[in-house]
C-alpha cells in the first residue's frame, strides 16, 4: 500500500449555467464520514431552497471507502458523475457537492451527466493539491536515561509525538510514516541497546 495520497487543501466552489440550470460545485477537504456528512448538510442549509444536491465523497489513503447519492436526479447522472470527476484526478478525503437549481429546460440523461461532472470539475480544478501522509502509531516504553537517544532517533525519522506519560520509565506514543515504522524500530533498538518496549497501542 502506498503510504502517501493525494487531497485538497481546502474549500473551492465553482458555478456553472447550462440551458437556465444553474450548477454550484463546492469541494471540500475531510476526515472520515462523519465530518463528509456534516459539511453535506452545511450545504443543504445554505441553499436549502435548491432542486437538487447531488454529492460524491471518497475517503481513506485509496480512496476505497466512498458514497455517492443522485438525490432524485436520474439515476447515473449526479453522483456517479461527481465520484468519477474526483477519481480522475486521484484524489481523496475529500467531499464534493453539486447543487442544482433547475431552470426550466430538461437537459436529458447525457447532458445532466456531463453538467455534473463538469461542474465539479471546475470545482476541483480550483483547489490546491496536497499529499497526505499514511501513518502508523507506535507506543514506546524506556528508561530515562535513554532519552536524548530516543528524540535523537525520534527527530532523525520525523516522528511526531502524540502523548507522553513520565512514571517509573518514559512512555511515548508517536505517529510516524507508514514507510518509516520499520527503520524507526529498528533504530530506536538500536540506540538503546534494546533497553525499549515496542507495541502498537489499541485503536
Amino acid at each position: 500500500m502506498a503510504d502517501e495520497y493525494r487531497s485538497i487543501k481546502s474549500a473551492s466552489t465553482a458555478v456553472m449555467k447550462v440551458e437556465g440550470s444553474k450548477f454550484i460545485a463546492g469541494a471540500f477537504p475531510v476526515e472520515g464520514q462523519s465530518q463528509a456528512e456534516a459539511s453535506l448538510a452545511k450545504v443543504r442549509k445554505e441553499y436549502f431552497d435548491a432542486t437538487h444536491h447531488c454529492f460524491a465523497y471518497a475517503l481513506g489513503s485509496e480512496g476505497k471507502e466512498f458514497r455517492y447519492s443522485d438525490d432524485g436526479e436520474p439515476s447515473g447522472t449526479g453522483g456517479v458523475k461527481i465520484l468519477a470527476a474526483i477519481q480522475s484526478r486521484n484524489l481523496s478525503d475529500i467531499l464534493v457537492v453539486v447543487t442544482r437549481y433547475f431552470g426550466g429546460t430538461k437537459l436529458g440523461t447525457g447532458g445532466l451527466g456531463r453538467a455534473y461532472f463538469e461542474s465539479a470539475g471546475q470545482a476541483l480544478s480550483g483547489a490546491e493539491v496536497i499529499q497526505k501522509l499514511v501513518t502508523e502509531e507506535l507506543e514506546m516504553t524506556f528508561p530515562y536515561d535513554e532519552t536524548s537517544k530516543v528524540m535523537n532517533a525520534l527527530s532523525h525519522l520525523k516522528a511526531k509525538i502524540i502523548d507522553t506519560i513520565y512514571d517509573d520509565d518514559v512512555t511515548l506514543r508517536v505517529s510516524v510514516r507508514k514507510s518509516s515504522e520499520k527503520s524507526l524500530g529498528e533504530t530506536l533498538v538500536d540506540a538503546t541497546r534494546g533497553n525499549i518496549a515496542l507495541k502498537h497501542p489499541p485503536k
